[in-house]
């Protein structure tokens, strides 16, 4: 079935701080794909990094938390488990109708 879509216009993921993906590196590849491919040759890319939130297994709260700091800023405890900023996403994908 055709869509009727052309090219890609804009590209959005979401990589959090916990998803092992550098943006910056991510950005780069996303380059190189531009200029081996028709399709997204003129796309541009954006790169979303949501907070990272943790819940406390002991005290059952959500806070905000840097990545590198995921304990429970309310009660000190270690057991957390992380809410968001582990995902990696494909958000949205923009095309150009002829």
């Amino acid at each position: 079935m055709d869509s009727g879509a052309g090219a890609v216009e804009h590209i959005t993921i979401e990589a959090g701080p916990l998803s092992g993906v550098e943006p910056d590196l991510l950005a780069r590849a996303f380059e190189v794909l531009r200029a081996s491919s028709g399709a997204t040759a003129q796309a541009s890319l954006s790169i979303e990094s949501p907070a990272v939130i943790i819940r406390c297994t002991r005290c059952s709260k959500e806070s905000r938390t840097a990545p590198n700091r995921l304990v429970c800023p309310l009660c000190g405890d270690f057991r957390t488990r992380v809410m968001t900023g582990d995902e990696l996403r494909l958000r949205r994908v923009a095309l150009r109708i002829p």
